[in-house]
């Protein structure tokens, strides 16, 4: 049966109806917002002097506006002002990628690249087998010049190499140079990027983590799977700048690796708030790997590569071999926006199984061994003999070996 209504009350259906939508719009925009500034005056002030430069680049603005540019440009400016490096505001396609890249669902040409010192071009480091790169002839020493059309140089690299990647079944076309010779090419993005890196050298196994993703712990597993075939005795994990990742997928890897947590706070690691409160914790199973170990660490090695390299040596696991690491405990947590965009925000520090914070101090290795400068600039290049970090690794695990 239908019923009728008066035309008062439908009027005030419709604005009750639109200040409750105003007001949920409001409340997703501002949420985060409101939650870092928690004075009310000071919140009111900000909103209003924001209003106000609006008003005035609305009226007297000789040009015109992009209204999607100047939104994001807003929100950017935003985080920012944090004066925090590691939080940041992504727009919808850059979050797509950042999220492709954290679930392993990132795509590539199938190289490593580094900045090289002297060109400022991209260094090709490494050719992975059966890959795009590999089919259209691109060689480890090749220098990539120009993608898209654009110079690559040393202040725009880290932009360019990020070309390198994207949605699978696109292509890039890019230009490297071999032997003072240039040549252009347009590669695929269909091969899905690799976090660990392996071979065997004599009866050590040499696994390199480049980061801590998705697919890191199923690659770890395949890595160590086929060393143990091949004959490796011990292991070396070679985690020297490396940061990236997150700490879901670092503590799965660290989980493969050592027993079950039973000191401490009982966790491989601890999430701990602005105001001392322990907010998450991390635990582990039973099941290990019994094999002797080392890392190989850096100053670079940062973030989840300081909690996984500390975790193994808590569990005694493993020796730390290198160099004094950067001393970063910092967590982000990643918190969608409406837009499809995404704000990348320090809320929390990370307390390892057993020692104390590293944050700010670092890890100091168990042996002591400074690479040259010259050497480490081109560490992904390095010939494993002229290393001298993994060769002191191999030496240790060798006799650890023999000994057992």
């Amino acid at each position: 049966m239908n019923k009728k209504i008066s035309l008062g009350l439908a009027i005030a259906l419709i604005i009750l109806s639109a200040t409750a939508t105003f007001a949920i719009t409001m409340s997703v925009s501002q949420r985060m917002y409101n939650k870092l500034i928690t004075d009310l005056p000071k919140r009111a002030q900000m909103y209003d002097a924001v209003e106000e430069v609006d008003k005035i680049v609305r009226s007297k603005y000789y040009g015109d506006i992009d209204e999607a540019l100047l939104d994001s440009n807003l929100e950017n400016g935003y985080i920012n002002g944090l004066g925090d490096k590691y939080s940041r505001y992504m727009n919808a396609d850059a979050y797509k990628l950042y999220s492709s890249k954290l679930e392993g669902r990132s795509a590539g040409i199938g190289v490593e690249v580094e900045t090289d010192p002297e060109s400022g071009y991209l260094l090709i480091t490494e050719v992975y087998p059966n890959s795009p790169a590999q089919t259209e002839g691109l060689q480890k020493g090749d220098k990539i010049v120009a993608i898209g059309g654009d110079t690559v140089t040393a202040e725009n690299s880290s932009e360019m190499a990020g070309r390198l990647s994207g949605i699978k079944l696109t292509s890039v076309s890019l230009t490297y140079r071999r032997d003072d010779v240039d040549k252009s090419v347009n590669v695929v993005l269909g091969y899905t990027n690799q976090t660990v890196s392996y071979e065997l050298i004599g009866t050590v196994g040499y696994i390199k983590i480049s980061a801590f993703y998705k697919n890191t712990l199923n690659q770890l597993e395949k890595a160590v799977d086929q060393l143990k075939k091949e004959g490796a005795k011990s292991l070396v994990f070679d985690v020297r700048s490396t940061y990236d990742g997150t700490i879901e997928y670092t503590c799965r890897v660290i989980d493969y690796l050592v027993p079950t947590a039973t000191d401490g706070n009982k966790a491989l690691a601890t999430l701990v708030d602005k105001n001392g409160n322990n907010v998450k914790t991390y635990s582990s199973d039973a099941k290990d790997i019994t094999m002797p170990m080392a890392v190989l660490i850096n100053s670079d090695t940062a973030g989840y590569g300081e909690l996984f390299a500390c975790d193994l040596k808590d569990f005694g696991k493993a020796f730390l071999i290198g160099e004094k690491t950067a001393g970063r405990a910092d967590v982000q947590e990643t918190f969608e926006l409406s837009d499809g965009g995404a704000v990348v925000l320090t809320t929390s520090k990370m307390l390892p199984y057993i020692s104390e914070s590293f944050d700010g101090k670092g890890l100091t290795p168990d042996t002591e061994i400074i690479l040259a400068d010259s050497l480490r600039e081109n560490l992904s290049t390095l010939e494993k003999e002229r290393d001298t970090q993994l060769q002191a690794a191999i030496s240790m695990l060798a006799g650890n070996s023999s000994e057992g």
